[in-house]
């Protein structure tokens, strides 16, 4: 029996989120929270997924045959029949693995995951299970995968789980690790900074959140207000001055610049009450900055403090309803794993 597992880390993006469909720059960074996927070869020509209590058998007929229709759709733009396909839980692995299959073959597989990223929460949980699985099944067909091919792969998860609508952000900074800067025209670059933030996480345990939803609210607000437009160019901006705050390692700074992008988010209207809730408390504790890390609508937001500050900012955003992490920037990217690290 032969069998791969692979690990992939969490995400969270420091800045630049929704402006990143809108060729604006956005900065994101791996944190110590993974996905793992064991992946076992079969003696067929099936696949199977299983993911807790969820599972599901398909041929590779219906395989190519589910790819070959949402290539349809996203050649006619069809970006509301995209987004129900997002309704079907497989639909992103199906589709990445297909991707794999395609250009590499390979014998049938049986794919596995167990994961501590939260679902649908801001931390590209979706993606760490592409990423990972992607990377195992180049290597089950025998193929030792550039990144770039996984960060591709794994890529196409996100356009049906995002709704039509997504940069490969989340590939990229998940595969590559470490601290990115990305735009859609000249994809992913690895900066050279090493500080690591002391940051804590809230999750806002919104039900019913998605990402497709918040994405399709954003694009039909720009339909409607044009001239909301000036909100994404203004957050490019404030990337830069991120960038530079990140290289001084100026905690204060980047609190500030952390608050002032959470003001625009506020007003692309991506930021629920739970969110705000969130933040309010972050920033009563002593933190020196927060803001939604993701597409918002609940999901998580993002706290900047100093390190003897973490604990009480945690605990304010526990007594708030939300769940604290603290951790910091910088987690190592996707990897293949000894088999018995599942």
């Amino acid at each position: 029996m032969t069998v791969f597992v692979t690990s992939a880390p969490a995400k969270i993006i420091l800045a630049g989120d929704h402006g990143v469909n809108r060729h604006q720059p956005a900065l994101a960074t791996a944190v110590a929270v993974r996905t793992f996927c064991r992946i076992t070869v079969r003696t067929d020509q099936d696949y199977s997924f299983y993911f807790g209590n969820r599972r599901e058998l398909c041929s590779r007929d219906h395989l190519f045959t589910f790819k070959a229709e949402v290539d349809a759709l996203r050649q006619a733009e069809a970006l509301d029949e995209i987004r129900e396909r997002a309704r079907d839980f497989f639909a992103p692995a199906r589709y990445v693995l297909a991707h794999v299959v395609e250009q590499s073959g390979g014998p049938g597989l049986d794919i596995e995951w167990r994961s501590s990223v939260p679902v649908s929460s801001g931390l590209g949980s979706g993606a760490a299970a592409s990423t990972a699985m992607a990377w195992a099944a180049f290597l089950a067909a025998g193929h030792e995968p550039a990144p770039d091919e996984v960060i591709f792969a794994a890529w196409q998860g996100d356009i049906i789980a995002h709704g039509g609508v997504a940069s490969s952000l989340d590939s990229s900074a998940i595969t590559r690790g470490g601290l990115i800067r990305y735009t859609v025209r000249n994809g992913v670059e690895t900066l050279p900074i090493t500080a690591s933030l002391p940051l804590v996480i809230g999750n806002t345990f919104v039900e019913g959140r998605s990402t497709a939803k918040l994405n399709t609210r954003v694009r039909k607000l720009l339909q409607d207000h044009p001239a909301k437009m000036h909100l994404f160019d203004d957050m490019g901006h404030l990337v830069g001055q991120i960038m530079a705050a990140l290289e001084e390692n100026d905690l204060p700074q980047l609190g500030h610049l952390f608050n002032l992008h959470q003001l625009i988010q506020d007003k692309i209207g991506t930021c629920a009450p739970e969110n705000e809730r969130l933040i309010e408390a972050a920033i009563g504790a002593g933190a020196l900055g927060a803001k939604i890390s993701g597409a918002g609508g609940g999901g998580i937001i993002i706290a900047l403090a100093k390190p003897d500050k973490q604990a009480a900012v945690a605990a304010a955003i526990d007594a708030a309803g939300g769940q604290s992490l603290i951790t910091t920037t910088g987690a190592a990217g996707a990897c293949l794993e000894p088999a018995n690290a599942f």
